[in-house]
């Protein structure tokens, strides 16, 4: 399918696998970015975040997209709204969308590339979540959309447990990749959840990145900023990223000098739309390995899969 009319729809957690990358980050099937969980009982009611749309390269339908969300991360919920960019008869189309798992997603309208989007998503009176863009174009043109949405009571408690911001390779609605457009680097700001910096006290903060099933990483997310609430994504490498790729697991990847290796989530796989959903995981397996290193010390290296 292309992005004009109904877009794509995506993400899922679906399995673990090992790969190689700085330490701290975990490792997605098409995210890049950050994920932060309430370190306490109460549920996320609100996120915000800015970013520039970026000019990309790349064969004909090849794609990218950047966004912030609620949910998705420990259930099969989300709320979220950002921008798809494409590559479409030699030129670059972007355009705003919203979504509600598992619904297709929305497109709002067409934008120039180079504009400046701040996005917010929160809860408003009674059932209902407001999700807002303001759209700056190059010109100095502004422009602003609003989405009510309602919700029950269980999905709001189910986007309560994450926030999420997220560079990403979308999929079809047949779960495939689009081919990985070269976005450069994308750098967010005012990255909020319950109106604090990602780095709040409150919350658990994970940054992620894109990785393939090799263990090549395709989108790298940068460290926070000072003030908490900014970071870049950076392509790294779209070679890797292919229309027809679909869910992989395996433990490939050979050794970097200088890099760790270790076990991490997977985050992000991919969202059939008619399907039922899924809501928690099921064990598969695992096995675990050291290696040990010149220096005396070793790395102890583990594989385990889920599947729904």
């Amino acid at each position: 399918m292309t992005i004009h009319g109904s877009l794509p729809t995506w993400r899922r957690r679906v399995h673990t696998w090992t790969w190689h990358c700085l330490v701290g980050t975990q490792g997605s099937a098409n995210w890049s970015g950050y994920i932060a969980n309430p370190n306490g009982s109460n549920g996320y009611t609100s996120a915000t975040g800015n970013w520039v749309v970026p000019t990309i390269s790349g064969a004909d339908g090849a794609m990218a997209a950047q966004w912030i969300g609620l949910g998705g991360v420990e259930n099969a919920d989300l709320l979220q709204i950002g921008t798809t960019e494409q590559m479409m008869n030699g030129q670059e189309e972007a355009d705003v969308f919203w979504e509600k798992l598992p619904a297709a997603a929305h497109s709002i309208m067409s934008i120039p590339v180079g504009s400046s989007v701040a996005a917010s998503i929160e809860k408003g009176g009674g059932s209902d979540w407001v999700l807002s863009i303001q759209v700056k174009t190059p010109s100095g043109q502004t422009e602003n959309k609003n989405v009510s949405v309602s919700i029950s009571n269980q999905y709001a408690a189910n986007i309560g447990t994450s926030a999420e911001w997220i560079s990403e390779d979308p999929s079809t609605v047949q779960g495939n990749l689009y081919p990985l457009a070269n976005a450069g680097t994308v750098q967010f700001t005012n990255a909020t959840v319950d109106g604090q910096p990602i780095s709040a006290s409150g919350n658990s903060v994970q940054p992620v990145a894109m990785v393939d099933q090799t263990g090549n990483v395709l989108i790298s997310p940068s460290n926070l900023g000072s003030d908490g609430e900014s970071f870049s994504t950076s392509t790294l490498n779209t070679t890797s990223s292919a229309a027809g790729n679909g869910y992989g697991i395996g433990a490939e990847g050979g050794w970097s000098p200088g890099w760790s290796q270790w076990s991490v989530s997977g985050y992000g796989g991919r969202h059939h739309q008619g399907a039922s959903g899924w809501s928690g995981w099921t064990p598969g397996g695992s096995w675990s390995i050291s290696i040990p290193t010149s220096a005396g010390n070793g790395y102890a290296i583990q594989f385990s899969w889920s599947w729904q």
